[in-house]
């Protein structure tokens, strides 16, 4: 359960990914949420690793890739925000993103092993960040945030993929 002050943290579009986080400890988050990621790394085999659910959907391993990309750009602006950065940053297209990767020519291990170095990278991110840091008030794609508020939207991100690939993908 998030505290109030999260979801005034950043834009509304992102208090589904809040509602996904159970508590208000990053670090722990990061951890709980990286092993259910990897669960479902262990879903993807040779047979439904390219498979969409429906036509010009992306495929799991390109869902995958969507989630690394992703938390690679919010650790940037996390990054840049907790070193008291106030220059305006750059929104991105994730479909163009997932366009120019095409095929993805990455095994499934090897992106499993991307995705254990980013959420490592993004742990020690966050993990000697004071509260300062974490708090101050940075722009990105026309909208405030704090750092404190992107690593949540990461977790609860990342926990939003992984549901939507086993319901749609696995159906489990």
């Amino acid at each position: 359960m998030q505290s109030q002050s999260i979801y005034q943290s950043a834009p509304d579009y992102c208090a589904p990914y809040f509602d996904l986080v159970e508590t208000t400890d990053l670090t722990a988050e990061l951890e709980k949420s990286k092993q259910l990621t990897l669960k479902i790394f262990d879903l993807v085999t040779a047979e439904n690793e390219n498979y969409a659910y429906q036509p010009g959907k992306w495929t799991v391993k390109e869902v995958l890739k969507h989630i690394i990309d992703c938390e690679r750009i919010y650790d940037y602006r996390a990054f840049r925000f907790s070193r008291f950065d106030a220059a305006e940053l750059a929104g991105f297209d994730e479909d163009k993103y997932a366009e120019h990767i095409r095929p993805i020519r990455q095994s499934v291990d090897e992106l499993k092993q991307e995705y254990l170095s980013v959420r490592e990278s993004s742990v020690q991110l966050y993990k000697f960040m004071t509260d300062e840091m974490l708090d101050f008030k940075g722009t990105a794609n026309n909208a405030i945030f704090t750092a404190r508020a992107i690593g949540f939207m990461t977790v609860g991100h990342n926990i939003h993929h992984c549901n939507f690939l086993k319901k749609n993908y696995f159906k489990i």
